[in-house]
Order: C-alpha cells, then structure tokens, then sequence
C-alpha cells in the first residue's frame, strides 16, 4: 500500500491519473492515514495530487480536506486550507 501513496507522491505522476478520483487502495491507504494522525474522515470522496509541493489532497465526508506530504521516509498528514 506503501507503494501506492508513493507512486502518486512521486513527479513523474500523468495527466490522466489528475481526472481521476484515486484507485480504491489509494482511498484506504488515505482513510487510514488520516484516521491514524487523530482526524476524522469515515468516507473518502477523492484523492488528488496538489498543484505544489508533491502532495496529495484527500476529501473526507465532503466538507474535511487533508494533505499528505511525504518527509523523511514518513508520511504526514495535515489539514488542507
């Protein structure tokens, strides 16, 4: 699952891959996460890199956003503004 995260962290990332709402494992993987670093999100609604910063923004519920940064070998997640 790891690898998934990873693979959409990373630049060399497509175009096609920015329509789409995120692969099933990528939401779990996310739900997860976000789960773990103490916020809520009970469904995951989308999973879209950032325009910056090799990130990834989450949607939970449709109204909490949340970013996933890649540091030092960890991933991090924050509340998206």
């Amino acid at each position: 699952m790891k690898r998934i995260l990873t693979a959409m962290l990373g630049v060399g990332m497509c175009a096609g891959a920015l329509a789409d709402s995120g692969s099933p494992q990528l939401k779990v993987e996310s739900q997860r996460l976000i789960r773990e670093s103490g916020h809520e999100c009970n469904n995951v609604e989308g999973v879209y890199p950032a325009a910056f910063g090799g990130s990834l923004i989450v949607i939970c519920d449709d109204t909490r956003r949340y970013t996933i940064k890649s540091k030092d070998g960890h991933y991090v997640v924050g509340v998206a503004e």
